[in-house]
C-alpha cells in the first residue's frame, strides 16, 4: 500500500535563510514548497496543484503580506491562510485579517511545535472545507436533478421555460467571473418548481403569451413566492431560494450579492425568452432588455446578445425504445386522449424515458416520436430495457 500524500503547504518570505529552517523543520510532516516574496507567491499558487494551507511573512519588500494573502484568497479560496510575522503591532494584524481572512496570527520567533500544531489545524480545516463542498454539491445536484425531473412530468411547458432560462443563464456565467455561479444555475433549473401549483393549461397559456384572466395572472405570478417556500426547507438552499422569489421583481436593498446578481440574471433572461417566444429577433429582444425598469447591468445584457438557443445537430423520428437521456423532443407528446404528456423542447432523461415505456406498454402514446440529438448525444446508448 502506497504511503499517503503529505499535505501542500506554501511558505513565504523574503528571507532564504528562514525559508530554508521552514523547509528542514516541517520535513516529513508536510510537503513544503517555498517562495521568495509575494509575486513568487502568487507564481506557485497558478502552478497548481492546490495547497491546503499558505504561510506567509508580513514585512517584505514591494508586497506585504496582507496583500499577498488577499491576493492569494482570491486565487485559492480554499487554502487556508496564515501569517508569522516578527511585527506583531495591531495595525499589521488588523490588516492581515481583513484583506486575507487569515486562520491564524502566529508571531516570530515561532517554536516549531506552535508552528506545526497550527498548520495541522489549517489542513484539518482545509479537508472539512473540500468534504463539505462535496456534500453540497452531491446533495444539491441530486435535489435539483430530482425536483426537475417531476416538474418536467407534472408541468412540462414550465419545464420547458426553466431549461431556457439555464440555457440562458450557463451562456452568461461562462462568461463573467461570478463568484458562486452555482446559484443562479440552480436557481434557473428550478424557477419553474413552483407551477406545479398552476393548473397546466394557464402555465401552456402563458408561456404562449396568450391573455390571461386576473384571477390566472395572480396564480402565475405567485409561483416564484412557492417555489421560495418549497427551497427553503432544503438545508443551504436559502440563496437560490430567494433568487428564485425575486426571478421577476427588484431584490430588496439588504439582499446579499449573490442574490442580487442572480435574480437580475433571471430576471433578463425570463424577459429575453419571453420575447423570443413572441418571434422577436434575438436583437430586438436584448434592446429591450435595454428599456426594462428598474434597468439591468449593461454588462449582463451584453453577455446574452450573442445567446444561441435549441441548436441541434440532427432531427429524425425514433420508437420509445430507442430513446437516449439527452436527446430532446421535437414536437409535444400527446396521449391518445389528447392530453401532453411531454412538450416541444423538453431534454428526455431517464426518468422520463422510463414513463414514455409504460404509457407506451399501456398503448397510450403513437409512436415513432420526432427528436434531436446533437454529436455527442447521437453516439449515447439507449436506455437498458
Amino acid at each position: 500500500m502506497s504511503e499517503p500524500e503529505l499535505p501542500r503547504i506554501l511558505c513565504v518570505d523574503d528571507e532564504p535563510n528562514l525559508l530554508a529552517a521552514l523547509e528542514r523543520n516541517l520535513f516529513g510532516q508536510f510537503d513544503v514548497v517555498t517562495a521568495n516574496g509575494g509575486e513568487a507567491g502568487l507564481a506557485a499558487i497558478a502552478a497548481g496543484p492546490p495547497f491546503a494551507a499558505i504561510v506567509s511573512d508580513m514585512r517584505m519588500p514591494g508586497m506585504d503580506g496582507a496583500a499577498f494573502l488577499a491576493a492569494a484568497r482570491a486565487r485559492a479560496p480554499d487554502s487556508v491562510r496564515l501569517l508569522l510575522t516578527g511585527q506583531a503591532d495591531a495595525s499589521s494584524a488588523i490588516a492581515a485579517i481583513n484583506q486575507g481572512a487569515i486562520f491564524r496570527f502566529l508571531c516570530k520567533p515561532c517554536p516549531t511545535e506552535e508552528l506545526v500544531a497550527a498548520l495541522e489545524q489549517a489542513v484539518a480545516l482545509h479537508r472539512a472545507t473540500l468534504l463539505e463542498r462535496e456534500l453540497l454539491e452531491t446533495t444539491l445536484a441530486g435535489t435539483t436533478r430530482m425536483l426537475t425531473e417531476v416538474l418536467s412530468m407534472v408541468a412540462p411547458w414550465a419545464f420547458q421555460r426553466s431549461a431556457q432560462l439555464q440555457a440562458c443563464v450557463n451562456h452568461v456565467t461562462a462568461k463573467l467571473p461570478w463568484p458562486n455561479r452555482w446559484m443562479v444555475e440552480v436557481a434557473a433549473a428550478l424557477s419553474h418548481i413552483g407551477c406545479v401549483s398552476v393548473p397546466g393549461d394557464i402555465v401552456q397559456r402563458e408561456i404562449a403569451g396568450d391573455a390571461l384572466s386576473e384571477e390566472e395572472q395572480k396564480l402565475i405570478d405567485g409561483h416564484p413566492l412557492v417555489a421560495y417556500r418549497l427551497l427553503t426547507a432544503i438545508p443551504r438552499m436559502q440563496a437560490v431560494a430567494e433568487i428564485v422569489r425575486y426571478q421577476a421583481l427588484q431584490p430588496p436593498a439588504d439582499a446579499a450579492p449573490d442574490v442580487v446578481r442572480g435574480a437580475q440574471l433571471l430576471r433578463a433572461a425570463l424577459l429575453l425568452v419571453r420575447g423570443l417566444a413572441r418571434k422577436l429577433p434575438l436583437a430586438h429582444a436584448v434592446q429591450e432588455l435595454r428599456k426594462v425598469e428598474p434597468p439591468l447591468p449593461r454588462g449582463l445584457i451584453d453577455a446574452l446578445a450573442d445567446l444561441q438557443l435549441n441548436t441541434r445537430s440532427g432531427i429524425r423520428k425514433a420508437k420509445v425504445c430507442d430513446l437516449v437521456p439527452g436527446w430532446r423532443l421535437e414536437q409535444d407528446v400527446v396521449s391518445k386522449r389528447g392530453m401532453m404528456l411531454l412538450a416541444h423542447g423538453s431534454e428526455l432523461s431517464l426518468t422520463s424515458i422510463l414513463a414514455l415505456r409504460n404509457l407506451q406498454a399501456a398503448g397510450a402514446i403513437v409512436e415513432p416520436l420526432l427528436i434531436s440529438y446533437g454529436g455527442e448525444e447521437q453516439a449515447g446508448a439507449p436506455v437498458a430495457a
